[in-house]
């Protein structure tokens, strides 16, 4: 990943927590670069409730602790298409507005979920393939001009992402990534793992190159590489 090219990039998630979960560090690191950091999640937050009495707060709670999270770590703007969050699935909203999104913010690369996941999750994955594909094309001109991001990568959030390509060496920003994931306070009790989880993945995968803390990803080919020229292979 040559990030001395990259102005742009786009993450589409799942869920308003996925983003910092997942490559909070990336993130992080990318903005302290100059890179502008878009962020498009699909689930409002209304089952972050343990409670009876939580349940009517939960989504504006959510949305407000999304919106300081990622401030915090420096994303250029956050939006979310506002879906219950057990009801991100694949289908003809959710594969426009990932099309739109892409066409909107002009990613020269995009991040997003890998398929070894729960059904959200794994639907968004393949939501963010298509739809990295599609946005290129010259059609369906009512959601933007088309756009062809130049990579595709996938990250993890709760299993752990097979044979990565990329392990990127975060040591520098993940303290930023694991203060914007306290923010997310109404998540302390259905994911009370989550901090120390974070620690002890981004400690595994930094031990792998050598760092202290690291992030993993796995670039996708759905879109093949384009070559004119056999010696850029």
């Amino acid at each position: 990943m040559k990030t001395n090219k990259v102005k742009s990039v786009l993450v589409l998630a799942g869920h308003a927590d996925d983003p910092v979960i997942a490559v909070g560090g990336i993130i992080r690191r990318f903005v302290k670069m100059g890179v502008k950091v878009h962020v498009f999640c699909f689930g409002n937050n209304d089952e972050a409730y343990t409670k009876m009495s939580a349940r009517a707060s939960a989504v504006d709670r959510g949305m407000a602790e999304a919106v300081a999270a990622h401030k915090s770590v420096g994303v250029h703007s956050f939006e979310c298409h506002g879906l219950p969050d057990f009801g991100v699935q694949r289908n003809r909203d959710t594969y426009h507005a990932c099309i739109r999104a892409i066409r909107k913010y002009k990613p020269d690369i995009i991040l997003g979920h890998y398929w070894r996941e729960y059904f959200q999750h794994r639907d968004m994955a393949r939501l963010t393939c298509d739809s990295w594909w599609q946005a290129g094309w010259d059609c369906s001109a009512d959601l933007g001009r088309p756009w062809q991001a130049r990579a595709m990568y996938h990250f993890e959030v709760i299993h752990d992402l097979p044979e990565p390509t990329h392990i990127v060496d975060v040591t520098d920003s993940f303290q930023d990534k694991i203060r914007a994931l306290k923010i997310f306070k109404s998540a302390e009790e259905h994911l009370a793992s989550m901090i120390e989880q974070a620690e002890s993945r981004a400690r595994f995968h930094g031990s792998k190159i050598g760092v202290k803390y690291a992030e993993v990803l796995r670039q996708s080919f759905f879109v093949p590489d384009k070559v004119l020229k056999i010696q850029e292979l």
